[in-house]
């Protein structure tokens, strides 16, 4: 069954309300992380509130029209929004957009294919290709010649002659570390690591209780499994540990090595929970708890890209390839 993305659909109204109760318009991004962290959300929901309000809405303010009736639905969460500069290109570099914008007799005419993480947006904040060099533009996802594919209808949405309002557009945004893209990006990776580390921990933990039912059977004597467990809680705690430092573990400015190093093992970790969860369950029968659950794993593969994105990140601060800079 296809689970409608646009405002009013089961998923937008979750993400609405949880956006009115844990991130209201004008709270500080820590605040938003901590709140999330603290309250009794799943994943999936808890990715969406996180992208939406430490992602995108830091980011609102650099388009032509801050008050445009988009722009302010989109900041108050009335228009769940998904931060859409993560779209994959053959060097898996983020610096490198995937939609065209060029002028035309009626606004801004789009282009090309972007990846979206968050499954209840109505509306994206898309790193657009312009004349005079990448920008942000807004698109609502109700928009003429914009289509949303993938499972349920979201993932990715196809842009052919969509055309946006100009006001809708940023000025140009460039990937200097001095600039507001990264200063943002980088708190965002800060806010999102302690909530997706903490929720595996407790999916590990989940699975280890799994294991100990009687109804596993002899599988609960088997230490090998145990051993599998225990290899990822250490390596969950040494990623939790890390994340509590946030910038102050290396003590960098935005666009340096500890957020993409961090967020790079993140995305690891919690794609190994999650695939350790489906092989307990696949391979075991044991139940895998809600990591085994494909809305789980999707959630832990959505944000930033996914791995290899934030891999392709990481090497390019690194300065491993130079010309994705």
């Amino acid at each position: 069954m296809s689970v409608p993305t646009l405002a009013g659909g089961p998923r937008s109204a979750t993400v609405e309300r949880l956006l009115a109760e844990l991130a209201p318009a004008g709270a500080p991004v820590p605040a938003v992380s901590e709140a999330v962290l603290a309250a009794d959300v799943g994943l999936p929901e808890a990715v969406a509130v996180l992208e939406h309000a430490c992602g995108v809405r830091p980011l609102l303010d650099l388009l032509d029209e801050p008050a445009h009736p988009t722009v302010t639905a989109v900041r108050a969460g009335d228009l769940p929004g998904a931060l859409a500069v993560f779209t994959p290109d053959a060097t898996l570099a983020l610096p490198v957009p995937a939609v065209r914008a060029r002028r035309g007799a009626d606004g801004i005419v789009l282009d090309g294919r972007y990846r979206y993480g968050n499954p209840a947006a109505a509306a994206a904040l898309v790193l657009v290709e312009a004349a005079d060099g990448p920008r942000l533009c807004l698109v609502r996802h109700d928009d003429p010649g914009v289509r949303t594919t993938g499972t349920d209808g979201w993932g990715w949405a196809d842009l052919s002659g969509a055309t946006v309002d100009p006001a809708l557009l940023s000025r140009p945004v460039s990937w200097d570390p001095a600039g507001p893209l990264l200063a943002a990006l980088d708190a965002y990776a800060w806010a999102y690591v302690p909530v997706a580390a903490a929720h595996a921990v407790e999916a590990v933990a989940q699975l280890r209780r799994e294991l100990a039912d009687p109804a596993a059977g002899v599988l609960a004597a088997s230490q090998y499994l145990a051993h599998e467990l225990t290899r990822l809680d250490i390596e969950l705690a040494l990623l939790a540990s890390a994340a509590r430092f946030g910038p102050r573990l290396r003590g960098e400015g935005p666009g340096g090595t500890a957020a993409a190093a961090v967020l790079t093992a993140c995305a690891t970790l919690t794609h190994r929970t999650a695939q350790v969860a489906a092989d307990f369950a696949t391979e075991l029968g044991v139940p895998g708890g809600p990591a085994a659950n494909p809305a789980w794993r999707t959630a832990v593969q959505a944000p930033f890209g996914g791995r290899r994105m934030a891999e392709g990140e990481l090497a390019r601060r690194m300065g491993l390839l130079a010309e994705r800079s």
